[in-house]
């Protein structure tokens, strides 16, 4: 949307997520990773720094397959992938292309997804065909190195309700202010304002 943007991101920023990542969802040397996103869109900064930070193994995924998501469940099974990191668009096409019919995977046990609204619909596909997977929404803008936020999903959603955005991540605060920018408590429940986060 618009003219696209270069975001200037401290090394700090990335070691921090890193780690946090990596302790948050338990990344060690045996996690494989399949990367989905291009290495100039900030959602590839997860597969990237948390593979090389843990010794973990990456694989890169060509784009053109994403296409033919047979091909890609196939190859996710073949080299044993254990966690992704997409965005929701792609999951959403994966469910709806009703490519889950045919996949059981022994390795997949991490789904995790951020960038867009990830429907309810779509997900509750994915959890009935992968049960003992973990599943996180994570959210954030790119400015404060990808995701300032997670939620973890451990229960069931109809499809009409809303994800919740989750929990701040490690060493961030989240602020909600009114359009005064008088400061929403917590109390508060329910009353709008716009989200700043430190």
């Amino acid at each position: 949307t618009g003219i696209p943007k270069g975001v200037s991101i401290a090394h700090k920023s990335v070691i921090d997520y890193t780690f946090w990542v990596c302790e948050t969802f338990d990344f060690d040397e045996n996690e494989i990773l399949a990367n989905q996103a291009p290495f100039y869109f900030d959602n590839s900064v997860l597969d990237i720094f948390s593979s090389v930070k843990v010794g973990a193994t990456l694989h890169i995924i060509p784009n053109h397959i994403f296409a033919f998501p047979a091909k890609v469940l196939q190859c996710l099974e073949q080299e044993k992938v254990s966690t992704i990191f997409w965005v929701p668009s792609v999951l959403i096409y994966f469910a709806n292309a009703e490519a889950l019919d045919n996949f059981s995977s022994k390795h997949l046990k991490k789904i995790l997804f951020c960038g867009e609204i990830m429907p309810n619909k779509q997900l509750n596909i994915w959890r009935k065909h992968l049960p003992q997977s973990l599943f996180a929404n994570l959210y954030g803008p790119t400015e404060i190195t990808d995701v300032c936020t997670y939620y973890i999903i451990n229960r069931l959603f109809k499809d009409d309700e809303l994800l919740p955005i989750g929990k701040a991540c490690k060493n961030t605060e989240l602020l909600v202010f009114d359009e005064n920018m008088n400061y929403i408590s917590t109390k508060e429940i329910g009353k709008k304002g716009e989200l700043y986060i430190r």
